[in-house]
């Protein structure tokens, strides 16, 4: 006799048909009788969290990588654990959907006490909680499980943005028919071809004979537009930049690589490139005041062709709606239809980092980033925690190939650690790099478990400066609050499962040190690499001086 086919069913295979492989979460008993069609499923692999706003971040990573990701929590206490999580992934334009087990209807049609609530017989706080950081909800019922759940996968995809399900164990048992249409069936076209033709001429009018750069900026790589922006690249001879919101999108080993933009806090080359040209064409560019050093761009609109999410721009003239693939697509017909375009030259030569300080002498942070930079390869995943190894990372130039991944916008610390697990199992050919604090691994270390029990063997380059570098930066410098507990980082891994046979723990003090360790952690490929980094809990990047003087409280 032949499985009954159920809700729960037809959830999971609409999962595995949106571009997922694996459900990250925490089992609870609202959602346990559901996750059996997951370990029952020959397209879905559980892969369980050890708390659920982990669970969150290793989602968020995975998205980032494959472009949508699922996981699952219990009602109430665990679905508010991962909201934090959700509420980045809304900020950073990462499809995730939580899918959130609730007691079943009986339950909730007694208006009872029940355990996981607030005691007062109403079951729609958190869903309700869940509304300003998601683009689709649903409480799925027998009436409206199909057309419900393919509804909120469906926004997610579109928006780049989570989307929440609330489902009941008795609901997802409920026999249902497999899906007969495909859930995204052809690609939306938002597009008006008349703004698109206005665009064009306008385009054919303001570009010729101007100096020129590119900044580029992340939703060129939510939209899954990098190879349509690299091609615009070759075909043109034009110098570039990104944002680090934007790092490695483009080649930065070029002679046209200007630098990463960072408002006043920018190197001479690049600030000069971008603000003193005469058109300034930016792709899927966000302005944030992490990005900017508290928006200090100093830069005249009447010269920017602007090709944003679902709109254009040039001199502040909108042309709408166009989608940005569209946009770029015509700005790359008009770039090579013969028109002259003059590329701005740099005002200084480029010349490559010098390091400062001995091999033998202590770690300086103006050549720590450099060091790791040069140690990276292009199957390399490197995620940047918010802080010293964010601001460290985003003013070096990476190797080709290399994918760059942080949180500026959202900012939520130790946010990298479970979402390098996320983006490793996303790709399982490239290599996590995870660049953390100290103050930043204490809020997520115990995802180095998964790490180990899943095998990814990333290499953890944990900066131990004892303490929150970053605020100290802004503010405090020698307050107490902006230390942390010592801890022994040595340690640390084998508590959550690491042995000789499966990791690779090492602590370095000199450049020499750290030279030596990233050699040998990147030839380490079979394990687990914990590098521990002692810096001085005074000394910061120097991109970081300049973005926290920008910020610090007025």
């Amino acid at each position: 006799m032949s499985k009954q086919y159920t809700i729960a069913d037809y959830l999971f295979d609409r999962v595995a048909e949106a571009g997922a492989t694996e459900i990250f979460g925490v089992p609870g008993d609202f959602n346990l009788t559901f996750l059996d069609n997951v370990l029952a499923s020959d397209k879905l692999r559980w892969v369980g969290n050890t708390n659920e706003l982990n669970a969150g971040y290793a989602a968020d990573g995975y998205a980032r990588e494959r472009g949508f990701a699922a996981m699952v929590t219990t009602f109430g206490v665990g679905e508010l654990s991962a909201i934090n999580a959700t509420a980045g992934s809304f900020a950073e334009y990462a499809p995730v959907l939580h899918i959130v087990g609730a007691p079943s209807m009986a339950l909730q049609d007694s208006k009872g006490r029940i355990h996981h609530t607030l005691g007062d017989g109403v079951f729609n706080h958190f869903i309700k909680m869940v509304e300003p950081v998601t683009v689709a909800r649903a409480q799925i019922t027998s009436d409206n499980a199909a057309s419900e759940i393919d509804r909120v996968i469906r926004l997610i995809l579109k928006k780049h943005r989570p989307g929440y399900l609330m489902l009941s164990p008795d609901v997802a048992k409920m026999p249902i028919y497999p899906p007969t249409t495909k859930l995204i069936d052809s690609e939306e076209d938002i597009t008006s071809q008349a703004a698109l033709s206005d665009f064009k001429q306008a385009l054919i009018e303001f570009l010729p004979n101007k100096t020129t750069t590119l900044m580029a900026d992340l939703m060129v790589h939510r939209l899954g537009l990098q190879n349509q922006l690299k091609a615009l690249i070759a075909d043109t001879d034009i110098p570039y930049t990104t944002l680090s919101w934007g790092k490695t999108l483009l080649d930065e080993n070029s002679e046209r690589w200007a630098g990463t933009y960072a408002g006043v806090a920018s190197r001479p080359v690049v600030k000069d490139a971008v603000e003193n040209c005469e058109c300034l064409i930016k792709i899927g560019v966000q302005y944030t005041d992490t990005t900017t050093a508290g928006f200090s761009q100093d830069i005249d609109e009447n010269v920017v062709v602007d090709l944003h999410y679902e709109r254009a721009s040039i001199a502040g003239k909108n042309f709408a709606p166009i989608a940005l693939k569209d946009a770029l697509q015509v700005l790359h017909e008009v770039m090579t239809s013969g028109i002259t375009i003059v590329p701005k030259q740099f005002c200084q030569e480029m010349k490559p980092h010098e390091q400062n300080g001995k091999d033998d002498e202590p770690i300086r942070q103006d050549d720590l980033w450099h060091i790791i930079a040069d140690a990276l390869d292009d199957k390399n995943l490197v995620f940047s925690d918010q802080g010293t190894a964010y601001f460290g990372i985003s003013d070096v130039r990476l190797p080709a190939g290399v994918t760059s991944y942080g949180q500026p916008m959202w900012g939520s610390i130790g946010y990298t650690l479970p979402a390098s697990l996320g983006g490793a199992i996303a790709s399982p050919h490239k290599r996590s790099i995870l660049l953390i604090g100290d103050g930043s691994a204490l809020l997520t270390i115990q995802e180095i478990a998964v790490m180990i029990k899943e095998r990814i063997n990333p290499v953890i380059v944990l900066i131990n400066n004892d303490g929150y570098t970053v605020e100290r930066a802004i503010h405090g410098e020698n307050q107490c609050y902006n230390d942390i507990p010592t801890c022994n980082w040595q340690l640390m891994p084998l508590a959550f499962g690491a042995t000789k046979d499966n990791s690779l723990i090492l602590k370095v003090e000199t450049a020499g040190e750290l030279k030596a360790a990233l050699k040998k952690a990147a030839a380490t490929k079979d394990k687990l690499v914990m590098l521990e980094v002692i810096a001085d809990k005074h000394d910061i990047p120097p991109l970081l001086a300049d973005i926290s003087a920008a910020l610090k409280p007025k």
